[in-house]
């Protein structure tokens, strides 16, 4: 696995040990010299060595008669890569290493508690063996002054260690957030297929279809929102008992599977340890599927259909609204979006193409964008989303939006539900129907 390997002990100052080790990390077998160029001051080879620091032009003679007369303490770090991670970044060689660490010189100051002003440091690479590496002394102009901790150590490693497989962890952290959409989305998805059979029939799962029941009956006393972060902890415990029984569905389990194997990726960057899978109740990035699962529950208690159709409902006298009529480009992207038949890459596109135009302004975008989020399935259903959408359409004169704003204001649902207001953009959307 790419990672860094970061190592920081330190030495007294004066008495010759921390100028000697100045020179043995300056001159030693495998160390990339400095081009003449740099120094033009050396003119024999016997005197050349690899010591840079915030310049190249460095002074063998002065750097060890400094570090000889220093009364404090000197860190002397080793920061290696594997030969086959040097290699394909660009750390076999002692330019990509010198841009390192002085881009990240006063970070490392930082970590050693030593302000960037009195920070002292000189490096040499090392091109041999299995891990070519960089020696660093630093130390502070001011004795007494520098203090590193377990904690500074890995603040230094982290800062290396974003920046040198950075990519990397870019594509990486794409992968897993791709991962987690597609785990709430299955697990939504089998949340949503069980209520429908425990409504049909007797269900396979008996252990969470009893929870399930347990949780409507929860939900009859709680108050406010019911939203997972303001229940009260004997309901959260039902709620993530629910989410650990749903762990062991196959589906669930292969997409929590995939996740967590990026996570480990990400994770190993930093850390040789061992891990172990948690329960994925324990997962604070999957609070999605805790909440959709209360949705789920309150639903039955209400005795609603999650996420009914709205275009088949009548307000006024009005049908909800008519998809065909609105611009082509918008319809044609919202007809992508929901064929249960296209890929799902194609279906996710078409969605994020709409939800753009919606971030630009599009009201009819605005609307479609809210319609995903109202009916699903590319989108997670969440009816906050999908109100904010529609009224965003609304303000602008979306006659259709308006409707739907009322509609969810006037449901049932005790996120968004205002009768008060509901009437009011009823009326108002009635209004602009008739004069249209």
């Amino acid at each position: 696995m790419a990672r860094l390997i970061v190592k920081s002990p330190f030495i007294k100052g004066g008495g010759g040990g921390a100028g000697g080790y100045a020179k043995y990390i300056g001159t030693r077998d495998g160390v990339e010299l400095l081009p003449s160029g740099y120094m033009g001051y050396l003119a024999e080879r016997p005197r050349s060595h690899g010591l840079f620091g915030d310049e190249d032009n460095v002074d063998m003679d002065a750097v060890i008669q400094e570090l000889n007369e220093y009364p404090g303490n000197i860190w002397t770090h080793i920061i290696s890569l594997k030969r086959e991670n040097a290699e394909r970044l660009g750390y076999d060689h002692a330019a990509q290493w010198r841009s390192l660490l002085r881009t990240h010189r006063n970070e490392i100051a930082e970590a050693m508690h030593i302000p960037p002003s009195d920070f002292r440091w000189y490096a040499a690479f090392h091109d041999e063996g299995d891990h070519p590496h960089v020696h660093m002394m630093a130390w502070s102009t001011k004795p007494g002054q520098p203090y590193l901790s377990q904690d500074g150590i890995r603040q230094i490693k982290s800062k290396l260690t974003n920046d040198i497989f950075k990519q990397e962890m870019l594509h990486t952290y794409e992968q897993k957030s791709a991962s987690r959409d597609e785990l709430v989305r299955k697990a939504r998805a089998e949340m949503k297929s069980l209520v429908q059979e425990m409504r049909q029939t007797i269900g396979n799962h008996p252990e969470v279809e009893s929870l399930i029941i347990r949780l409507v009956s929860q939900l009859e006393s709680v108050q406010g929102k019911k939203k997972y972060g303001y229940l009260p902890k004997d309901i959260k415990r039902t709620v993530d008992e629910i989410v650990n029984q749903m762990e062991r569905f196959p589906v669930v389990d292969d997409c929590y599977q995939a996740w967590w194997e990026l996570q480990c990726q990400i994770e190993d960057f930093y850390s040789e340890k061992e891990r172990q899978r948690p329960p994925l109740s324990g997962q604070k990035e999957f609070r999605a599927i805790k909440n959709a699962i209360i949705q789920e529950a309150e639903n039955i208690r209400l005795g609603k259909v999650t996420f009914e159709d709205t275009s088949a409902e009548v307000m006024a006298g009005q049908d909800a609204t008519d998809i065909s009529s609105l611009p082509y480009d918008d319809w044609q992207l919202w007809m992508v979006a929901q064929d249960d038949t296209a890929h799902m890459a194609e279906r996710d596109d078409a969605a994020a193409q709409l939800i753009s135009e919606a971030e630009n302004g599009d009201p009819h975008a605005q609307y479609l964008t809210g319609r995903l989020y109202q009916d699903g399935p590319v989108l997670i259903p969440d009816a906050v989303e999908a109100f904010y959408w529609f009224e965003q359409a609304a303000r602008q004169g979306h006659t259709a939006a308006q409707y739907a704003v009322a509609q969810i204001l006037l449901s049932h649902d005790p996120e968004v539900h205002d009768s008060k207001l509901g009437i009011q953009w009823l009326e108002y959307a009635a209004r602009n129907n008739k004069e249209s």
